[in-house]
């Protein structure tokens, strides 16, 4: 289990960021994570003002969905209301993880872009579906689309960063950044900076575009609390835990059941080997939110607590929730294949593997290849993609532990005793039985950290 923006566990939902602003509703998916290259601008942006606590940021979405829908009992041809309804249901789909809600969210946009064909917003609302059903080369296609109608529509260029993020573009990703950057710096631009820094191992790059990001003026106290929670994230891969764990309490301050901000403490307390805390955390992120993200990562400390009963119970919710995603039309082969990777049906994992890789090559498709071969016993194939998969200098630690492993598998002990506990030096708490079996090899190679 990782932090990756672009993967939530087993299932991934590319976040949309939804703004209404004079009628007309925009969305903005961030991205799973930043360039080298990509730096933002001098920013002007002033500091928010102090936040008001949010009890439930989910009841103010119920409200402007029935609202809509009452207005299109009034006018059902109108193609602005069909737009916005559609964007709010698929904000929906991100406060409650409900796939179902994408088929009506569909089915809305499309009817919005029959009436009105020419309307940019309506193809970043499309775009921005296509991001969440995992589609990235549609919405590559999509968001090209809408700059073609608007070459200066902010939320059709960030689908676009994501898109070519997600297709393993990097190098056109950086450049599709710094369009969007000269489009405007604000917390869409800097957390799309900071996850491409990040993805090419620039963590102070990262952190400060997104501390900056964070006390931007945001569009809503969820997005706000989203960033902070990403600021947390990458506080924790820097070796400061302690300004994490303060960046997720003031997440709590502001939306007070923010299950990512739950879930990184956590992570947080797994680090620490404090198992019933991190089994108390995990429980609670995944109550609010059923990602599979939180119940793999429940079942895992379970698991690392000895407690097999209760791990195969969050590892087999885990799997019916993924079944959810797919029916609705979800490609989890990415999310799914590393967990039968690590909990499940190996040889599956491997077909999922390859299945992922054929459509996109990434960082984290060669990864999820490296190491489903890795745990059917292709140990050259998997030193091969494993290499392919840290070539961006990423400091995600699954990725590092999955290349000490198959280091390890193919005898080279100084590269697994380093990328080992690097892994751990970075996030000792990753995940409860990932970081349990790279200290069990570390002690058997005589340098457990």
């Amino acid at each position: 289990m990782n932090r990756s923006r672009g993967a939530i566990g087993a299932v991934c939902l590319c976040v949309l960021l939804v703004a209404s602003a004079c009628g007309d509703a925009a969305i903005t998916p961030t991205p799973s994570s930043s360039p080298r290259s990509a730096s933002p601008p001098a920013a002007t942006a002033s500091p928010s003002p102090s936040p008001t606590p949010v009890a439930s940021f989910s009841a103010g979405t119920l409200a402007d969905i029935a609202a809509l829908r009452a207005s299109l009992k009034k006018t059902p041809n109108d193609p602005d209301i069909l737009r916005a309804l559609g964007l709010a249901l698929l904000q929906r789909v991100r406060e409650t993880a409900d796939p179902s809600l994408y088929a009506q969210a569909e089915q809305a946009l499309t009817r919005a872009q029959k009436l009105a064909p020419n309307d940019p917003l309506i193809l970043v609302g499309i775009g921005g579906l296509q991001l969440g059903k995992h589609q990235f080369a549609a919405a590559l296609k999509t968001a090209t689309n809408a700059l073609k109608l608007d070459p200066t529509l902010e939320p059709a260029k960030a689908i676009e960063v994501d898109a070519r993020v997600e297709l393993g573009q990097y190098d056109e990703a950086i450049v599709a950044t710094q369009e969007l950057i000269g489009l405007n710096v604000d917390i869409t631009s800097l957390a799309r900076v900071s996850y491409l820094r990040e993805l090419h191992g620039n963590l102070d790059g990262a952190i400060a575009a997104m501390r900056q990001a964070s006390e931007s003026p945001a569009l809503a106290p969820e997005n706000t609390a989203y960033v902070t929670t990403l600021l947390g994230n990458l506080l924790v891969y820097a070796g400061k835990p302690d300004e994490a764990a303060a960046a997720y309490e003031s997440v709590l301050q502001l939306v007070p059941d923010h299950a990512a901000a739950i879930a990184g403490l956590g992570r947080l307390a797994v680090g620490r080997g404090d198992l019933v805390e991190a089994a108390s955390r995990f429980e609670k992120a995944a109550a609010i939110l059923p990602l599979p993200e939180y119940v793999i990562a429940l079942g895992e400390t379970h698991e690392a607590a000895r407690n097999k009963k209760a791990a195969a119970r969050s590892y087999a919710l885990a799997r019916a929730e993924t079944e959810l995603f797919q029916a609705a039309g979800v490609d989890v082969d990415l999310e799914l294949g590393l967990f039968e990777a690590d909990h499940g049906d190996k040889a599956g994992a491997l077909r999922l593997a390859e299945k992922s890789y054929a459509k996109r090559q990434t960082i984290r498709t060669s990864d999820l290849l490296a190491w489903a071969n890795h745990r059917v016993g292709r140990e050259d194939q998997a030193a091969k993609y494993s290499t392919e998969a840290l070539r961006l200098g990423s400091r995600d630690p699954l990725l590092i532990y999955h290349a000490g492993m198959i280091a390890l598998a193919n005898g080279d002990k100084k590269s697994a005793r380093s990328h080992l506990a690097d892994a751990l030096a970075i996030d000792p708490g990753f995940s409860a039985t990932g970081a349990a079996a790279a200290r069990a090899a570390l002690a058997g190679l005589g340098s457990a950290p």
